[in-house]
């Protein structure tokens, strides 16, 4: 499919370009999208208001439109759908049908844009972890799991995010 033919799909088509693929997803599961937006709140809550925190955001980087769960971008723009600027932050929530593609493919994609920090939320393993980008890799910064389910992230100049596991994935 041409960048062109992708551009053109329908809103509410979940899919991504990468190099030339189109990548489709199913519609999230509900406990999925209450995780999501949970997430996007307790950030939006808690870091500055000129930042922009979007569900579903949609990141241009090279020929590569990747779409997300939550990603946090250092200007507000309400007309932008594909934003070329670096986020300082995503999250994804993992599904078993994208879980390899989050962790292995947009996890390198997250770290060479230069995003700041990436989240995994793995709902069906009850984790969060945290990760911040050093300019060759993620580092862990933070883990949360059912025995350490609470925890506070730094988002640079930006401000803390206090975190409860229970709060965000309780169904």
């Amino acid at each position: 499919m041409s960048l062109e033919e992708y551009l053109a799909l329908p809103e509410g088509m979940h899919a991504e370009y990468v190099d030339g693929e189109v990548i489709v997803s199913p519609p999230a599961a509900s406990g999925h999208n209450k995780a999501q937006r949970r997430i996007a709140n307790v950030i939006e809550e808690s870091l500055a208001d000129e930042l922009d925190v979007r569900t579903e955001a949609g990141w241009q980087r090279q020929q590569r439109y990747r779409i997300p769960d939550v990603a946090v971008f250092p200007e507000k723009d309400p007309a932008v759908v594909y934003d070329d600027s670096t986020p300082i932050l995503v999250v994804e929530v993992l599904s078993p049908s994208t879980a390899s593609e989050d962790t292995v493919r947009k996890s390198g994609e997250y770290q060479q844009g230069e995003v700041t920090q990436y989240w995994i939320v793995d709902r069906d393993r009850r984790t969060l972890s945290v990760f911040v980008n050093n300019g060759e890799g993620w580092d862990r910064l933070l883990d949360l799991d059912e025995k350490s389910p609470t925890g506070t992230v730094t988002v640079g100049e930006w401000g803390e995010v206090a975190l409860d596991l229970d709060a965000l994935l309780r169904p």
